[in-house]
């Protein structure tokens, strides 16, 4: 079998490679970007591009490739989308002909659920295996008249941000500058501090701030009571889909409801600039969020769709016998990973 090694992802190519992924991925995920591929660099992670012959035509994918301690190299197929059995079929005949150093191909799919999709990937020989992405989220739907995206919102999230309006707040889209940056990592800080919950270091979020506003891809966006900002949010977009990547707030006052107050703000400003869908990221599973350390969340994103969205499951395909190695020690060694540098393996 001929050997293939996907490319080097270059920084001149992006205006063509973003043009080539949101033309052959439906609703194209920021990480098959070249603006993602920019925030790897520095990073033991490596952007990769290869084009899978499928279909009779060619399916760009963005591969972010790492050595894993004791197994080899990994290489990450980051939020895919617009993936068919006959993708599968075609992903796994590729990923055979990667160099032997690759122990695996790990595919997390941008897509709601689909079991006939689950099934094709375990035929052909790929396995569940621990995702790097989560698996539930709310994904706002932008399309149709202002009138039509609010009457789709649970009556909470409305009559939230009507109360919000009512207490004086205001939503800003703001600059980055060392100033509102500073102040984001402020706000994210007192959620970390209120939550307990496990959050990225300040480089982390620096890195892809800096990146985004250079490609113009991404915003700050601020709510403002009483001349100070109570909470934030960075929004990513890419072709007709936008992120809520990064949030942070004061929690002095809960019935002020400043977050419905900016999200309903940035849904109109997508809307206008023609984006249909919304994605408010991670949530609790629906099935368990009453016992979640983030039940407080599910209550807030859940307010601005009918229903949450299930993503696919993610996958590996094993490509030598040193990804059993993997999947048996990779838990522990990313956890001693983080607990030694402070941030995730993936």
């Amino acid at each position: 079998m001929t050997v293939i090694e996907p490319a080097e992802a270059r920084t001149q190519d992006a205006e063509a490679w973003d043009a080539e992924v949101l033309a052959a991925q439906e609703r194209a995920h920021y990480m098959q970007s070249s603006a993602w591929a920019r925030t790897r660099e520095g990073t033991p992670w490596r952007a990769l591009r290869d084009r899978i012959p499928v279909d009779g035509g060619e399916y760009p994918v963005q591969l972010f490739a790492r050595k894993a301690p004791l197994a080899g190299t990994i290489y990450h197929a980051a939020r895919i989308a617009g993936v068919t059995p006959s993708h599968v079929a075609a992903l796994t005949e590729r990923a055979r002909s990667y160099p032997k150093g690759v122990f695996a191909v790990k595919a997390e799919v941008f897509q709601p659920y689909d079991q006939a999709l689950v099934d094709a990937f375990e035929a052909a020989g790929w396995v569940r295996s621990v995702s790097s992405q989560y698996e539930h989220a709310v994904m706002v739907d932008l399309s149709g008249s202002l009138d039509e995206v609010a009457a789709r919102f649970k009556k909470r999230a409305r009559n939230s941000y009507r109360s919000a309006a009512k207490q004086g707040v205001t939503i800003d889209e703001v600059p980055m500058t060392p100033a509102s940056t500073s102040r984001m990592h402020t706000l994210i800080d007192e959620v970390r501090t209120r939550t307990g919950g496990y959050f990225r270091p300040h480089s982390y979020f620096q890195r892809i701030w800096d990146v985004y506003q250079d490609e113009g891809q991404g915003r700050f966006f601020f709510a403002m009571h009483e001349g100070e900002s109570v909470a934030s949010a960075f929004v990513i977009r890419f072709g007709d889909t936008a992120w809520y990547k990064d949030a942070g707030s004061l929690r002095e006052n809960p019935k002020l409801f400043a977050p419905y107050a900016m999200q309903w703000a940035i849904m109109q400003r997508l809307h206008e600039e023609g984006v249909t869908g919304y994605e408010l990221a991670n949530i609790p599973d629906p099935d368990e969020w009453e016992s979640s350390d983030i039940r407080g969340l599910y209550v807030f994103k859940t307010a601005w769709a009918p229903e949450p969205v299930r993503y696919m499951p993610s996958f590996e395909l094993p490509l030598n016998g040193r990804h059993a190695l993997w999947q048996r020690a990779g838990r522990y060694l990313r956890a001693l990973y983080t607990r030694r540098t402070k941030d995730a393996w993936y």
